[in-house]
């Protein structure tokens, strides 16, 4: 008898747990953010992803000790189901000779060490400028609804 009882409620538990399963309706939790592979369709800017470049060009203000040199600051942000963008951040910087080959450069280790200071202040002045843009993104999109997103934007400089 305990046996029997014992595979009733097993088998009422099985089918209560399928019956639950079966409910179509996805609820996306509003404060969850996704990355841009995981949605349908990523953010992008009304006007264009050129008037982010054009903007960062015209408004970036380079430290004076940065010549010659290539460099790409990885950014990332956040954009909002209202277009606007939040936790702007600039994480790694990365830094490359503009130098034609046959120009040797001699630099001291103070001005290295200038450099190095000015590099990583260019993501603070990363950071700065993204908080200025007020340009509204059209939202990223999952299963028809406007969420939460990731955004990596890497910016390259030529700086000669």
């Amino acid at each position: 008898m305990k046996k029997l009882f014992f595979l009733l409620v097993v088998f009422s538990l099985t089918a209560s747990a399928q019956i639950a399963s079966t409910d179509s309706t996805i609820t996306i939790n509003e404060e969850k953010v996704f990355r841009s592979t995981d949605v349908d369709l990523k953010p992008q800017l009304k006007e264009g992803m050129y008037t982010l470049s054009m903007f960062i060009s015209d408004n970036f203000k380079f430290p004076e000790a940065i010549k010659n040199k290539k460099i790409t600051i990885f950014s990332s942000f956040i954009v909002e189901p209202d277009g606007t963008l939040t936790n702007i951040k600039a994480f790694h910087v990365n830094v490359k000779e503009y130098l034609p080959t046959t120009v040797v450069k001699i630099t001291t280790e103070n001005e290295k060490i200038n450099q190095l200071d000015q590099i990583e202040s260019m993501k603070a002045e990363t950071v700065r400028v993204l908080k200025l843009f007020k340009k509204t993104w059209v939202p990223a999109t999952k299963e028809g609804k406007s969420v939460r997103c990731l955004y990596n934007y890497p910016i390259n400089f030529n700086i000669e």
